[in-house]
C-alpha cells in the first residue's frame, strides 16, 4: 500500500471540537495525500455540536473520540498545527514541522446562547479551518512545484521588483534603502512571479512587499512567500512582525497574524517609511508573534 505523503496532527487542549473539526476536514480535503490525526492535552469529548456542523458537509465524527497527545509517536508526524487561541497551547515533542492557526473556541457555557447562535460559532469555526486547510494544500503543492523556487533577491532584480508592486498598486516608498537585503523572489520560465521582504527595525520586522503575480495568484505562493519570511524572523529571534494592509487582512490572519494597535508598535518600527509616511491611517495592522522556534519550509 502506497503510504501518505505526510502526516498532519492537529492539536488542542481538549480535542473536542477545533482539532476533531480540522481532523475530519483534513481527510475530505487531503484524502490520501496525508495521513491526518488530532488529539490534546487534556482530552474530554467530541462535542456534539461539531458532529453536527460537519454533519452537514457529509463528514461523520460521531464515531471519533478525543485523544490524548501523549497517545501520538512523535515520530509518525511530519506537521504539527495548533489551533489554540485563548487558551495556552499543548507542547508537542518532536522533531515536526510546526504551524500555529488561533481559531476562537467555539464551545461555550454561557447559558443564554441559543442552539442557533452554538450552531453560528462552530460553522464559523469549521469554515475558517477549511481555509486554512485548503490554502495550506495550495501552498504545499506550490512549496513542491520544482519551478516554485524561492531565491535571495538580488540587485539587478530591483526593476522587476517593482514594475510587479507598481502592477499591484503596492508602495515603493522606502524599497530601495532596504532591497535586496531580506527579500526574496520567485521566477517562474524566467519571469518574477513572487516578491516578499522582511526589513528588521531592533528586535521587530516589517513583512512588506508581498506581491504575487495574477497568473499565479490562487495557488498558494503567497503563502509559501510569507512562511518562508516568517522562518527568517524567526530564525533570526525577532520578537515579533508586523505589517500594515489595506486589501489583504484576512489572507494574513489565516496565516496566525493577529490584530495590533498602530500607535503601539515598537519606536524603532514606527519611525520606518511604511509606518510613518506610506501605509493609510485606514490600513489594518496586523502582527505575529513565534511561538516555535523554527518555521516550516
Amino acid at each position: 500500500m502506497t503510504q501518505p505523503a505526510t502526516s498532519i496532527l492537529f492539536l488542542c487542549v481538549a480535542n473536542s471540537a477545533r482539532s476533531q473539526m480540522a481532523e475530519g476536514l483534513g481527510r475530505m480535503i487531503l484524502g490520501d495525500r496525508a495521513r491526518v490525526q488530532s488529539a490534546g492535552s487534556r482530552p474530554s469529548r467530541v462535542n456534539p455540536y461539531a458532529i453536527e456542523v460537519m454533519k452537514e458537509l457529509g463528514v461523520d465524527l460521531a464515531a471519533h473520540h478525543s485523544k490524548s497527545v501523549d497517545s501520538i509517536d512523535p515520530a509518525s508526524v511530519d506537521t504539527v498545527i495548533t489551533l489554540c487561541a485563548e487558551e495556552v497551547c499543548p507542547a508537542f515533542l518532536g522533531e515536526a514541522r510546526r504551524l500555529h492557526w488561533p481559531i476562537p473556541d467555539p464551545a461555550s457555557e454561557d447559558p443564554s446562547l441559543s442552539r442557533e447562535e452554538m450552531l453560528v460559532r462552530f460553522r464559523s469555526a469549521r469554515d475558517t479551518i477549511r481555509t486554512m486547510i485548503e490554502s495550506l494544500a495550495r501552498g504545499a503543492s506550490a512549496a513542491s512545484d520544482a519551478k516554485a523556487v524561492v531565491a535571495p533577491a538580488r540587485a539587478e532584480d530591483l526593476a522587476e521588483v517593482e514594475a510587479l508592486l507598481h502592477s499591484l498598486d503596492l508602495p515603493l516608498a522606502g524599497l530601495r534603502q532596504e532591497y535586496p537585503g531580506g527579500y526574496v523572489i520567485v521566477r517562474e520560465g524566467g519571469a518574477l512571479v513572487g516578491v516578499a521582504g522582511l526589513e528588521i527595525y531592533d528586535r521587530v520586522g516589517l513583512l512588506r512587499s508581498v506581491a504575487v503575480a495574477p497568473s499565479r495568484q490562487g495557488t498558494g505562493l503567497g503563502q509559501v512567500l510569507v512562511a518562508d519570511r516568517l522562518r527568517a524572523a524567526s530564525d533570526r529571534g525577532l520578537d515579533a512582525v508586523y505589517l500594515l494592509t489595506t486589501t489583504a487582512p484576512e489572507f494574513f490572519r489565516r496565516l496566525g497574524f493577529v490584530p495590533a494597535r498602530r500607535d503601539e508598535v515598537p519606536p524603532s518600527l514606527a519611525v520606518s517609511p511604511e509606518f510613518a509616511d506610506v501605509c493609510p491611517a485606514s490600513a489594518t495592522c496586523l502582527a505575529w508573534r513565534p511561538i516555535w522556534p523554527t518555521w516550516p519550509t
